[in-house]
């Protein structure tokens, strides 16, 4: 599959990078707002590895699709994906 980007500017279509494609589906999957892009994403996380985690370039914490809270950086954002697998013991 070849994901093509129309070009305002331009009237051709422009291939992306596999990276690029890569972040549009994640967030197409997701929804998220038109400004957030996704930061990182964690997969396979707890016991039985079925839990994805995504924190999105305004510290958003997605859970499984679900948003879960802001925070003020990456780092915190992680420790809370941490913390709350550990919470629900998954």
């Amino acid at each position: 599959m070849i994901l093509l980007r129309r070009r305002w500017t331009e009237k051709q279509l422009q291939m992306l990078t596999f990276k690029e494609s890569f972040a549009e589906v994640v967030e197409a999957q997701l929804k998220l707002p038109k400004d957030e892009k996704v930061a990182k994403e964690m997969k396979k996380l707890g016991k039985n590895k079925d839990i994805t985690a995504v924190i999105t370039s305004k510290f958003n914490l997605y859970i499984d699709g679900v948003k879960l809270d802001k925070y003020k950086d990456q780092a915190s954002a992680e420790k809370a994906v941490k913390e709350f697998i550990k919470l629900l013991g998954a």
